[in-house]
């Protein structure tokens, strides 16, 4: 996984301003935490101090740039800035739901403070980046609480669907789509529109962040099976044991009901029982046939740049750019059919 120094450098030669305005969202994040006293800052600054790929905030700043080159710094840092940290509540609160130990390779906010603080935490810095967004004018305001909506209803989807062995196609891509999908798309579209981008502009930039972010998520549920003991910076497995059936056991289910519950009812959850059911999807060809349907997203957000109008008409090969910078599993997901797991 790219560091969010060589993201940077990675797409500089393409977009020189993007260092200085990581860097400036890295400053930005930390800054609109207004809360003096440590204690109550530490829940809340806890995922802010470990920032991920910063995918996010790239989208964002890119999007905009895209559009024009001489995008307002302030306004675009502040876009970038308010949809990484309503991406972190959120992380707050799955993680909450997910009973998950562990975030990015340490103790998740959870694990390391408790659940309410976890959940309180996820509310301030949900507020937080309203707060940000509204600052940007009624639409960003408009497109980002309409993404939120989304994520909500996504990750609702995902708990009502919990141990159900009939999870079907359409309600694992429609949870996906709303609790990952949907705000990459938002973040793009907002980085769109403070670069001066028309609504077409940001429909296409959208559905291409949208592409992504679905691919990413199938990837990410892959890797989950199949991705050597903390690879992920989480621990393996752990999604079956959740009892959150995402596609490659849904396939799994189709190629053979039978098996699959025989296996998911023998033993208890761990080693073992991941080892055999992970033999069991390799028997049937399962990372090869979900990584494939991956591929697709990437392909079609991709598809989506190609009727980009006005001065954002040659944005195809630079969004793609970021695109592998962001995501070194594009690269392995454009290069081969099977897509190879670590």
């Amino acid at each position: 996984m790219a560091d969010r120094s060589s993201v940077a450098l990675d797409v500089t030669a393409i977009f020189p301003r993007l260092m200085a305005d990581l860097e400036c969202v890295r400053e930005g994040l930390l800054q609109w935490i207004d809360v003096e006293e440590e204690q109550l800052a530490a829940p809340i600054r806890y995922y802010v101090k470990s920032p991920g790929r910063l995918f996010r905030p790239t989208l964002t700043l890119t999007s905009g740039y895209i559009v024009n080159p001489e995008a307002p710094a302030d306004r675009l840092v502040t876009a970038a800035v308010a949809g990484e940290l309503l991406h972190l509540a959120t992380l707050c609160h799955d993680d909450l739901c997910d009973e998950a130990a562990t975030r990015r390779g340490r103790p998740s906010v959870n694990a390391a403070f408790g659940d309410a603080e976890a959940l309180v935490a996820g509310d301030y810095l949900l507020a937080t980046s309203l707060a940000a967004f509204a600052g940007l004018g009624p639409h960003p305001l408009r497109v980002i609480t309409t993404a939120l909506k989304s994520i909500c209803l996504g990750q609702l989807r995902e708990i009502q669907d919990l141990y159900n062995r009939n999870r079907s196609e359409r309600s694992y891509f429609d949870s996906v789509t709303g609790k990952t999908a949907n705000l990459m798309a938002a973040c793009a579209r907002i980085g769109a529109f403070v670069g001066g981008a028309g609504e077409a502009e940001q429909q296409a930039i959208g559905a291409y962040a949208r592409g992504l972010g679905v691919a990413f998520q199938i990837w990410d549920d892959v890797r989950d099976i199949w991705s050597l003991a903390g690879a992920t910076g989480k621990a393996t497995g752990k999604d079956i044991d959740n009892g959150v059936f995402t596609l490659p056991v849904i396939y799994g289910f189709q190629a053979d009901r039978a098996r699959l519950e025989e296996l998911l009812d023998g033993g208890a959850p761990g080693g073992d029982r991941h080892a055999l059911i992970r033999a069991f999807l390799d028997d049937h060809e399962i990372q090869r046939r979900s990584v494939r349907v991956a591929r697709q997203h990437v392909f079609d957000g991709m598809r989506a740049l190609d009727g980009l109008p006005g001065p954002s008409s040659g944005a195809a090969g630079p969004l793609i750019a970021v695109a592998h910078a962001l995501m070194p599993e594009v690269g392995e997901l454009l290069a081969v059919p099977g897509g190879p797991c670590e």
